[in-house]
């Protein structure tokens, strides 16, 4: 017959025991369930494209003149190509579709800029503002929410031995504060790298130069933030940014900013979508056929590439999508884009 005493002592061990097989089971549990997404990580479960845009036009570049018999050879790091997810973002540019809108907006703008009269239009959708106060124009296409303020500082002598140029820091200070004052200096051209040049006017003419000692002018190239998928945008001008500013070290406060280049698309990248692109040795098959646009052309009938890489193509026309392109760079400075999306998802 069991006794009281009995009964306690397996009890006792089964609580025990109990307690141990239940801890194994959860740290059994805990270990799996990290395991499982460390493997989820590793191999994340195949999700189709979204295609949600339908048909893409097709990418527009600038005219050029292409060498199609040129040739390409291959050297790259490991030599292979590097790898790319079998899909890319596309993403929406927002646009006024009313020219009486955009020009209410742009005569803000304008005003914010210290430009106070009547616009002249000069063609459908481009404006001309003039500040007959400092001699500056302001041309402004009000559909592609871009614009050039210009001085013609190449004949103005006060200009050529400045006292007081600003060094880089203060010089792109001078900058965004200027660009802010029109609200156009946006998130992530403020959050983006800037680009800083020294140049010289001399009869009649702007050449770079190497210090600041022999400059009265500096340039600043504003080059957007990356985007969501980490890849940066490039323009049609490889050097240059589609967002510049040229400060003197006049004294005038109107003289400050001389020159404004600012043309800029206003990208969604909260709800992008995904299209279906090119592998890069497809692209690079491409560029041997010819289908490339030389961003920065060489004379050479035979160029190597060295280096392959994903970007998104600012576009030149108006467009309604930020599209990927494949860069090839090759010796001599060469490098050429081939548009990324698969051609059975443009027209």
């Amino acid at each position: 017959m069991t006794t009281l005493t009995h009964t306690a002592y397996v009890s006792r061990k089964i609580i025990k025991y109990g307690g141990f097989g239940i801890l194994a089971l959860v740290i059994v549990y805990w270990i799996g369930g990290m395991v499982w997404m460390a493997y989820l990580t590793a191999h994340p479960p195949y999700v189709a494209p979204t295609l949600r845009f339908g048909r893409l036009p097709k990418i527009i570049f600038s005219s050029k003149e292409i060498d199609k018999s040129k040739t390409f050879n291959l050297e790259l790091s490991n030599d292979v190509f590097p790898k790319f997810k079998d899909q890319a973002n596309v993403y929406v540019i927002y646009r006024s579709r009313s020219v009486i809108g955009a020009l209410e907006e742009a005569k803000k703008t304008a005003n914010l800029f210290g430009f106070k009269s009547q616009p002249t239009e000069i063609s459908t959708g481009i404006y001309e503002f003039e500040d007959n106060f400092s001699s500056r124009k302001l041309t402004m296409n009000v559909l592609a929410d871009s614009f050039k303020l210009n001085y013609d500082y190449l004949k103005d002598q006060t200009l050529l031995n400045p006292e007081n140029l600003p060094n880089k820091e203060e010089a792109i200070s001078l900058a965004k504060a200027f660009l802010s004052s029109g609200g156009k200096l946006y998130k992530d051209l403020d959050e983006g790298t800037s680009k800083v040049t020294l140049w010289k006017i001399g009869f009649g003419t702007l050449s770079e130069v190497g210090g600041l000692t022999d400059a009265n002018i500096i340039r600043i190239d504003f080059f957007r933030k990356q985007l969501n998928d980490n890849q940066p945008i490039v323009s049609d001008s490889l050097d240059k940014s589609s967002v510049s500013v040229l400060v003197s070290g006049s004294e005038v406060a109107a003289k400050k900013i001389v020159e404004v280049n600012y043309k800029y698309v206003n990208i969604d990248d909260s709800a992008p979508s995904t299209y279906p692109i090119k592998t890069p040795e497809v692209a690079f098959a491409d560029m041997k056929l010819g289908y490339y646009w030389p961003a920065k052309d060489v004379t050479a009938s035979t160029v190597t590439i060295r280096k392959v890489r994903l970007a998104y193509f600012e576009p030149i026309t108006l467009v309604q999508f930020l599209q990927p392109v494949y860069v090839f760079e090759g010796d001599g400075e060469f490098v050429a884009y081939v548009p990324a999306v698969t051609e059975k998802y443009t027209q």
